[in-house]
């Protein structure tokens, strides 16, 4: 193969690489953008973040917090650094005698590299099948366990994630616990015993709202493309440690249901994209103009291919080719050991700026 034709294929298959380009087509990254500020419009539900400590090297509890009236969520992420193996637990208590109904439970795989444990986690929570509703009935000052991530124990330095949906009428303490293996009675025993274990560097932990929604002013296609920006024009949610008595930041939002609504305006067709600006982003979106009939786009199907984001900020993917005018709904939850920021891309179709 001569120089000038190892030069064009070594330069088709970088653009390819990139963003999943043929050869010397241009990429959307490289358009010039109106990142478009987001308002929020409404925050509801209760989120018990449990990250903190991250690498647990002892028995204990890990987070709890308080979920109000209505519907929380308890999200964990942990690395099992106990010595051996061991178990993680989500549980529920109250100081009286009540019922609570479960909605979900989900998991990602455990895995000691990370990456795969969030990618799999973001994908079941997007696609998966309703679960049937359980009545679980708390007796008063009792922790009642709702969810065991591995019944037959989580290997040294693997990390789980998971999370585990509820809906109460009254207040509830949901928590997080990592204990040794062992049988049920076992693990009862060793709950009720469990001490709170203090915060690492990362004080990744806390409560939080469990759902925000986010939107724009109306953006008018004949100004060109715009974008949207998550993890970088808007700021991360504040919460409270409960455990610590301090203020903290989810930094990276996990947990959080992301309900962003594009309004736009214009005449013909524009296309989406999705690009990694902060690194590796392994995850799962539902996109779509009817918000209860959404499109899933993933960024973690790329078989043979190096990970999405991965040492550059040029990766993206196509989500679809939208008609203007109509409200573009996007939801997901930023997906467990990833980066953020990531961007929106929104491009009109070149032949309906012709037709302005």
């Amino acid at each position: 193969m001569s120089i000038l034709k190892k030069s064009i294929a070594s330069l088709a298959a970088a653009m390819t690489m990139a963003g999943g380009l043929t050869a010397f087509a241009s990429s959307p990254v490289d358009e010039t953008y109106t990142t478009l500020p987001l308002k929020q419009t409404k925050a509801e539900g209760t989120l018990i973040f449990s990250d903190c400590p991250e690498y647990a090297d002892q028995a204990g509890i890990l987070y709890e917090g308080t979920a109000a009236p209505g519907k929380g969520r308890v999200y964990y992420y942990h690395v099992n650094e106990t010595g051996g193996p061991a178990r993680v637990l989500v549980y529920a208590k109250s100081d009286k005698k009540q019922p609570i109904t479960v909605n979900r439970r989900i998991k990602g795989d455990a895995s000691s590299s990370y990456i795969p444990t969030g990618a799999t986690l973001s994908f079941r929570e997007a696609v998966g099948e309703e679960e049937k509703p359980e009545t679980v009935t708390l007796l008063p000052g009792k922790k009642t366990i709702l969810f065991d991530d591995d019944p037959h124990g989580i290997a040294e330095e693997d990390l789980v994630s998971g999370m585990v949906e509820i809906e109460t009428k009254k207040p509830v303490t949901l928590g997080t616990a990592i204990l040794p293996d062992g049988d049920m009675k076992d693990l009862e025993k060793a709950l009720e015993k469990a001490l709170p274990l203090p915060p690492d560097t990362h004080e990744m932990r806390g409560t939080f709202a469990r759902d925000i929604y986010l939107e724009n002013e109306t953006w008018d296609f004949a100004k060109g493309p715009a974008d949207i920006s998550i993890g970088n024009s808007y700021p991360f949610q504040k919460g409270q440690d409960e455990m610590s008595h301090v203020e903290r930041e989810n930094t990276g939002d996990y947990g959080i249901t992301y309900h962003v609504t594009f309004h736009n305006s214009g005449s013909g067709k524009y296309n989406l994209y999705i690009n990694a600006q902060g690194g590796v982003y392994m995850g799962t979106f539902q996109i779509g103009t009817n918000p209860r009939l959404l499109r899933v786009y993933r960024t973690d199907d790329r078989l043979g291919r190096r990970w999405f984001g991965n040492g550059t900020e040029r990766d993206y993917i196509s989500c679809g080719t939208w008609d203007m005018g109509k409200d573009l709904y996007i939801r997901f939850i930023p997906a467990g050991a990833t980066y953020l920021p990531i961007r929106f891309l929104m491009v009109p179709e070149k032949e309906s700026l012709d037709q302005k």
